[in-house]
């Protein structure tokens, strides 16, 4: 097989992936060759004179004519022997782009391509196999034959340890207005990165995501205390995504898929498909940085045709969405399929190839007519196969003296030999009056074809738009107050969250205060959430001109944490009406504001506002009590009156009833409330509003017991 001369230093031919040969110039299959067709597998001579079938070749050293190739009916094509490593790698991320798992299968395929010539005592080198599960470095076979069950040696292989994810893919989903500006190449880059170490042990699930809120806060605050340590803040984490949508309204939602080829060469044939789920519409392809990008039917088809190393290439595209319920809605998967040429297996590569084919050699010795026991000779070297043959080594001796030759070449000096051509080495004279017989050396190979093939796959999975939707109501405990006279009134403001996205930020906007009527301080406000009351910071009210604020911010952090689904938020505090004048109104007007997390698109509620007004009372009433006798002996019926005699109405209006301890109480027209305000029980009524002219009539019984007297009853408040 193949050996080193001692004249010359034999520099092994590097091949690479036939797709990619014109990339630069070790990606040539050998130095002279190129592929012409990829389908047939075959390469083409390159040679700088077309017209002629020689092509003529020179000491590499010495500049001197060594010799010539005669080409086969001017043929300069033929078959390299075929070693191909081919990986098939399927990788699963989840929406962060993190490794959920990765599946790896490795083949190693060496293949004679010929259907006519047999390629035998076949020797290849392996370089860096010590990360995958192939057991030596050095493969014998010993022949390949030239159909299907004969024409191929495999051998399968496993990576070893952990496996490097080297495309990254990750899409980015916004709901923001000004998502287009947000979501920019050099931002989506820098977060890109943030996964280029995600690494993964093949065919291993690496963990199951989960949904719930507290293990995504478990995970958002982590992924916080990396961000810090990185010098960054906890915001720039998530400040390109955004998941909340609106209901009952129409929003637009800007996806961004961005990649990132980590692979030592480009990749080819990249598809990714975005699939659309039933609920997003009207698809539009916004920018794609390179490539091609489609909408075909419910997908988006992204085809681009070669991506090289360390480059981030950019689609973007919108869709519309209208909800009328809080149901929450998925994104839709994405799926990426290409082809590399980089093996994942850290740098497993071929490192030498020999084989040898069908050949022939001979030496022409011809006696001249008019010079007896002179002879021209020269040595002629024959590829009959269908095989590209490079010959290395060519030595021819003298018979008498082995330190004498007359042929000396090594592969600096002599072109590839395409199928069926010669190569004529330059004549040399010979002088013996017997017939000459030359010692021969020829070392020759099958010029090889390396080639290292990956399949990818990587599925996507989508994330969840969470609806924001909030509903409330507010109301004021009086809506009329007495002119030049200072009066609280106290507002009660309800917040429900009835969608189905946690919210981070809530804003409760007042406006409109004025001298007369004024907002309250923060020591004033109580807040209720989901029945137990909580503390309010002093930072978190506001007063400005005429606003006023209660603003609570990123709750996540807070004690409470997110304000979730189902949850609700009462505030509670007075308004001041400082002595205002007659006929004086407060007309408010109250917003809620909220903004899930991440931050979406600014939910906004306005619920009805009372009218609070400043009316000139002179309260002017009549409260009455009637005695009447019922039933048995020592049973009464007790009439309560009271009647408004003015002219405006009264509000919050108290009437009180004490029972004498000896006797018992019940069957109430208008249930009371039982106080001991006066030393003994006591009925006491709350009447929210009595219009002028009004009357009402509240009545009760009561039973005597024991030593008791009938005029007790007649006793009033």
């Amino acid at each position: 097989m193949a050996r080193k001369k001692d004249k010359k230093t034999r520099a092994a031919p590097r091949t690479s992936t036939g797709w990619a040969a014109e990339e630069a110039a070790e990606e040539k299959i050998a130095e002279g060759l190129k592929r012409s067709d990829l389908d047939d597998g075959k390469v083409t001579l390159i040679d700088r004179d077309l017209s002629t079938p020689v092509i003529e070749t020179y000491d590499a050293d010495t500049g001197e004519l060594e010799g010539s190739i005669l080409l086969k009916d001017g043929n300069r094509e033929g078959l390299p022997g075929l070693v191909k490593i081919i990986e098939n790698v399927d990788v699963e991320l989840d929406h962060d782009a993190n490794i959920e798992s990765m599946n790896f299968k490795g083949k190693l395929s060496v293949e004679n391509q010929s259907k006519k010539d047999r390629i035998w005592d076949i020797d290849l080198t392996l370089k860096n196999i010590e990360s995958t599960t192939l057991k030596s470095n050095e493969i014998k076979i010993r022949e390949l034959g030239t159909d299907k069950n004969t024409n191929t040696y495999e051998e399968d292989f496993v990576i070893k340890g952990e496996i490097k994810n080297l495309l990254l893919v990750k899409e980015y989903v916004n709901t923001l207005p000004e998502a287009d500006n947000v979501l920019n190449i050099r931002d989506i880059e820098s977060d890109l990165l943030k996964v280029k170490g995600k690494t993964s042990k093949a065919g291993t699930k690496v963990k199951e995501r989960s949904t719930t809120v507290e293990e995504e806060e478990v995970e958002e605050e982590d992924e916080e205390e990396d961000s810090m340590e990185d010098g960054g803040t906890a915001a720039d984490d998530f400040s390109l995504q955004a998941f909340g949508i609106s209901i009952d309204k129409e929003n637009t939602v800007t996806f961004a898929i961005a990649m990132r080829s980590l692979f030592e060469k480009p990749i080819k044939n990249i598809r990714v498909t975005k699939n659309i789920p039933g609920d997003f519409s009207n698809p539009v392809i916004k920018d794609t940085s390179v490539g091609r990008a489609d909408v075909e039917g419910k997908k988006i088809v992204w085809n681009i045709e070669k991506l090289m190393p360390e480059t981030t290439v950019l689609l973007k595209f919108t869709c519309g969405i209208l909800v009328t319920d809080i149901t929450k809605r998925k994104t839709g998967t994405l799926e990426v399929t290409y082809e590399a040429s980089s093996s994942f297996a850290e740098g497993l590569d071929i490192d030498k190839y020999d084989a040898y084919t069908r050949n022939k050699f001979y030496v022409d010795t011809l006696e001249r007519d008019e010079e007896p026991g002179m002879w021209d000779c020269k040595l002629v070297f024959e590829n009959p196969s269908e095989f590209v043959i490079q010959l290395f080594n060519a030595d021819v001796y003298s018979p008498d003296d082995e330190s004498t030759k007359y042929v000396d070449i090594d592969p600096n000096d002599v072109p590839l030999l395409p199928a069926g051509a010669q190569w004529h080495s330059r004549k040399w004279t010979y002088e013996s009056e017997e017939y000459p017989a030359f010692r021969k050396k020829l070392e020759f190979r099958v010029m090889p074809d390396f080639q290292t093939i990956v399949n990818g796959t990587i599925a996507i999975s989508d994330v969840i738009l969470e609806i924001a939707s909030i509903t409330g109501d507010m109301e004021y405990d009086i809506d009329q107050v007495p002119t030049y006279k200072e009066k609280d009134v106290i507002a009660m403001l309800k917040m429900v969250n009835n969608g189905s996205a946690p919210l981070n930020e809530i804003t409760v906007v007042q406006q409109y205060f004025n001298k007369e009527f004024q907002p309250p301080k923060a020591d004033e406000i109580k807040i209720i959430w989901d029945g137990s009351e909580i503390e309010l910071d002093s930072n978190a009210v506001s007063f400005d001109g005429s606003v006023f604020k209660i603003t609570l911010k990123d709750l996540r952090h807070s004690d409470n944490g997110l304000f979730a689904p189902e949850s609700s938020l009462e505030f509670q505090y007075p308004i001041h009406c400082i002595n205002p004048v007659q006929d004086a109104k407060f007309e408010s007007e109250i917003i809620y504001f909220t903004n899930t997390f991440p931050i979406s698109q600014e939910l906004e509620f306005r619920p009805e506002v009372p009218v609070i007004e400043a009316l000139h009372l002179r309260r002017r009433f009549r409260i009455g009590k009637e005695v009447v006798p019922i039933g048995a002996l020592g049973n009464y019926k007790i009439i309560l009156t009271v009647e408004n005699i003015g002219t405006a109405p009264l509000q919050k209006l108290v009437l009180m009833d004490k029972v004498p301890d000896s006797f018992e109480y019940g069957t109430y027209s208008m249930k009371p409330e039982i106080t001991d305000e006066v030393g003994q029980d006591t009925l006491k009524w709350t009447i929210d509003k009595l219009l002028a002219e009004e009357k009402i009539e509240i009545t009760y019984e009561i039973s005597g017991t024991g030593a008791y007297s009938p005029s007790d009853a007649q006793l009033g408040l």
